[in-house]
């Protein structure tokens, strides 16, 4: 293996353990600000004029898969199938499997290969970039969470008080016209 992917793989290994961990923080937070603000994102959605739905489009077409990404799997697929693997979780791993090739994540199969200390065959510097360009997908995903609204809530050090002015401004909200509305309940 050599350094260049043991280093990608190392990286990989780490954000998807910090987006594992972001995930959970944020569906933690998301409860939390949803009990503080409970009674005002009640309020806003009863002003809020209900949104014309567009008809849904059933596209059963899927992307193509990309030829990593079948390489990787097939990789996979060699040492961790049931019929062919010592593992006795050998049926859990290759569900993993099977789902990371099915939604096309390629990070996620890069991580049970280094699970599972597979050997891929050397990438080539156009498959390198699609390698990092899933790592940057991945950090973006992260970055993502960190910046909702209620994960400033949870982590900031500025004063509630002042905080829950600003998150009223963001949500739209008439803190007169609240009030009202919490007293008529």
């Amino acid at each position: 293996m050599s350094k260049r992917f043991k280093k990608i793989s190392l990286k990989i290994e780490y954000l998807n353990l910090e987006l594992e961990e972001v995930e959970e923080l944020a569906e933690k937070y998301l409860e939390e600000f949803n009990k503080e603000f409970y009674h005002e994102i009640a309020y806003v959605k009863s002003t809020q004029k209900p949104q014309k739905t567009n008809p849904i489009v059933n596209d059963d077409s899927t992307p193509p898969t990309s030829p990593l990404i079948q390489k990787i799997y097939r990789n996979l697929a060699k040492i961790l199938h049931p019929d062919v693997s010592q593992l006795k979780n050998a049926e859990r791993e290759y569900k993993k499997v099977t789902k990371c090739y099915d939604n096309h994540d390629l990070v996620g199969l890069l991580t049970l290969t280094n699970k599972h200390r597979i050997e891929l065959p050397e990438l080539s510097d156009e498959e390198y970039l699609k390698v990092e360009g899933a790592i940057k997908d991945t950090e973006m995903k992260i970055k993502s969470n960190q910046t909702t609204l209620a994960w400033v809530w949870c982590n900031s050090d500025e004063d509630r008080e002042s905080l829950k002015q600003k998150v009223y401004q963001m949500i739209g909200l008439n803190e007169q016209d609240y009030e009202k509305w919490k007293n008529d309940l």
